[in-house]
């Protein structure tokens, strides 16, 4: 016979957090390298170095530094900000830039996607889950405090978390950042592909 299960349980998983006194210097980590090129979403009118400290956002990070959060391909960047609906109006892309970054110098970024990571204490729900309060944002100060620049881990808005995102550390607010961009409106290829790729519709 199979057991009684509570629907308001149905689906939760426990959040994870360091624990205490947990020294992550020897975390798993992996360089991004000076001259790589990452990609942000962004809004029009505004440059796409903004590092966030008000707890909005996964591994935010508090003043007087924040968190600015890039992408490994195109179509991470529009996962995690445009991807956050499931219909896309085109006011919503009109409102968008595409940020081309190329970083000026090495970055030494704590590796959540590293399999070694889970020896840590950390799980899928430090990329994806809530409340970030609890699950991600312990874990962001503990690896600024080690001397990290940044996490590196699966986009949330990715059903497989089989898109890579950076989250870089940095002052808090609009910066010169890491690197130098280009800038562009978000192209009608990348469109298609988040359409064709994982559904959206663009109305």
């Amino acid at each position: 016979m199979r057991g009684h299960v509570n629907p308001h349980t149905r689906g939760t998983r426990k959040v994870r957090a360091p624990s205490s006194g947990l020294d992550v210097r020897h975390f798993p980590s992996c360089t991004l390298a000076a001259g790589s090129v990452v990609y942000r979403v962004h809004r029009a009118g505004f440059g796409p170095w903004w590092f966030s400290s008000d707890g909005s956002q996964r591994f935010d990070i508090p003043e007087p530094y924040g968190t600015c959060y890039v992408a490994e391909r195109p179509i991470g960047a529009f996962l995690e900000t445009l991807g956050r609906l499931s219909l896309v109006s085109t006011a919503d892309v009109a409102g968008r830039r595409l940020a081309t970054i190329r970083l000026s110098s090495d970055l030494q970024l704590a590796d959540c996607l590293d399999p070694t990571a889970a020896g840590f204490g950390v799980t899928a729900t430090t990329s994806a889950g809530y409340p970030y309060r609890k699950v991600s944002h312990p874990w962001a100060r503990r690896f600024f405090q080690a001397g990290f620049d940044g996490v590196r881990y699966g986009a949330a808005h990715h059903p497989a978390l089989a898109e890579t995102s950076y989250a870089l550390f940095g002052p808090t607010g609009a910066s010169a950042g890491h690197g130098t961009f280009t800038d562009g409106t978000v192209p009608d290829k990348l469109l298609q592909l988040a359409r064709a790729q994982f559904g959206f519709v663009v109305v």
